[in-house]
């Protein structure tokens, strides 16, 4: 019995070494070429002119070597109504639910934007998050009309890092909108008669920022 429970107790610690083990031949990295770490979390509150918010990464392979790739998108908590494109690794997708980017063969100094973005329904004002994991494929060789090349297997081979993107879309007459907009915090609500509330209310309300900025918004 004594020999039983060490076998499980050293195959639950191999088990966990496994899980934990990351691929590291691509990385993550920010618009300046700096790496972000497996399990980071960034926020992006911008939407740009074309209604757009755009996850601002880029793909990077560190391998010295040349490897097969994707990026699994996991959009579980992605509102109705809106829509998202990704050009990781090659073409752009359309994805309404949890998939993969384009699969791409990368040369060793590969390296570029994944052109992934959220693009809600005007109005459609929401908070989630996504989820990005690259993942290794196997490269095999295809031969047509006479040549040769390597292409995308079907055996994932390792999992590199994970990003968690939290969206905000706030409308940008409401307290959270104007957060969004300015990166900035509400500091005190007052009424028009001068006198300082908990919070928004009804009617107008004349909100201080951080910043030493006021706006006023008028609550329906």
């Amino acid at each position: 019995m004594k020999k039983i429970f060490t076998l499980m107790i050293v195959l639950l610690a191999t088990m966990s070494t496994y899980a934990q083990t990351i691929d590291p031949s691509f990385v993550f990295t920010d618009l300046q070429g700096n790496t972000i770490n497996d399990g980071a979390v960034i926020t992006v509150k911008e939407v740009n002119a074309d209604g757009q918010l755009i996850v601002p990464l880029r793909v990077k392979n560190v391998s010295g070597e040349k490897r097969a790739a994707s990026m699994y998108e996991t959009l579980d908590d992605m509102p109705s109504g809106g829509s998202w494109q990704t050009c990781a690794f090659g073409n752009c997708v359309p994805l309404s639910a949890s998939g993969y980017s384009s699969k791409n063969v990368c040369d060793p100094n590969y390296e570029s934007g994944i052109e992934t973005e959220w693009i809600p329904s005007e109005g459609q004002y929401a908070s989630w998050s996504a989820t990005l994991q690259i993942h290794i494929f196997n490269i095999v060789q295809e031969t047509k009309f006479g040549q040769t090349r390597d292409v995308v297997g079907t055996q994932i081979i390792g999992y590199g890092p994970t990003v968690t993107v939290n969206f905000t879309y706030s409308d940008p007459a409401s307290v959270n909108g104007i957060e969004a907009a300015r990166e900035t915090k509400v500091t005190a609500v007052y009424g028009a008669d001068g006198r300082q509330r908990n919070g928004v209310q009804k009617g107008v309300n004349v909100v201080r920022l951080s910043d030493g900025s006021t706006r006023k918004i008028v609550e329906k």
